[in-house]
């Protein structure tokens, strides 16, 4: 497996990072009051990458914090404000997971909501050409040609026809959205990315915050 230098991941990164001048989306790391420490700075470690569902709209915002959610306020979690800009990270919002990038908390990724509060309705597709690493109760993992596994979490897995070890190109189908977990949770799909990094003669497979790439993708989309 091919994996990055961290050089070389932040030279790219630097390279296409970009001010966030649109206001449909809120800076990187900008987490909602009292519910995460977030990573500011705006690198986009994946320039290249297509954003991970067909097509938008889609809404980046806190599943969990948000109307609905475990956290949040009570009420429906197709509430129309669940459903609108701006976009907001959630890359380290306080879960059960601790990370070593995240000053406290632990979320891995980045809620995404499709256009609609419908599962079952909206297609998630390959960011990047790769394979197929694995496939849970409710998520495709595809690995990409540097060995970075990008998830796909919440799925709906009656509309998987994958295997593991199949080849994907990007933008292929992967699976639709839906809100498959151990409970009832709103529908979304949870996208995450993980990188391994050679840092001197170690490798480690690091969660790398997503957002600013998938801003940069998502405006691919217009």
């Amino acid at each position: 497996m091919r994996c990055k230098s961290l050089t070389a991941m932040l030279l790219v990164g630097v390279a296409a990072s970009q001010a966030q001048a649109d206001p449909r989306f809120l800076a990187p790391g900008d987490l909602l009051p009292e519910s995460g420490v977030g990573v500011t700075d705006p690198m986009v470690f994946f320039p290249d990458m297509r954003f991970p569902m067909e097509s938008g709209p889609a809404y980046a915002n806190s599943s969990a914090a948000l109307i609905g959610g475990r956290n949040g306020p009570e009420g429906d979690s197709c509430d129309p404000s669940n459903y609108s800009y701006p976009w907001r990270d959630n890359f380290c919002e306080y879960r059960r997971m601790d990370l070593a990038v995240c000053g406290a908390g632990g979320h891995m990724g980045q809620d995404l909501r499709p256009a609609t509060c419908e599962k079952g309705v909206h297609w998630t597709v390959a960011a990047t050409d790769g394979v197929v690493s694995h496939i849970g109760r409710f998520a495709v993992t595809v690995q990409s040609p540097d060995g970075a596994l990008h998830r796909y979490i919440h799925l709906d897995m009656d509309s998987v026809t994958l295997s593991p070890l199949d080849r994907v190109k990007q933008g292929d189908r992967i699976g639709t959205v839906s809100n498959g977990w151990l409970s009832e949770i709103p529908i979304h799909l949870h996208y995450d990315i993980r990188q391994p990094v050679q840092i001197g003669d170690a490798v480690h497979a690091l969660f790398l915050p997503p957002y600013s790439s998938l801003v940069a993708a998502y405006e691919k989309l217009d």
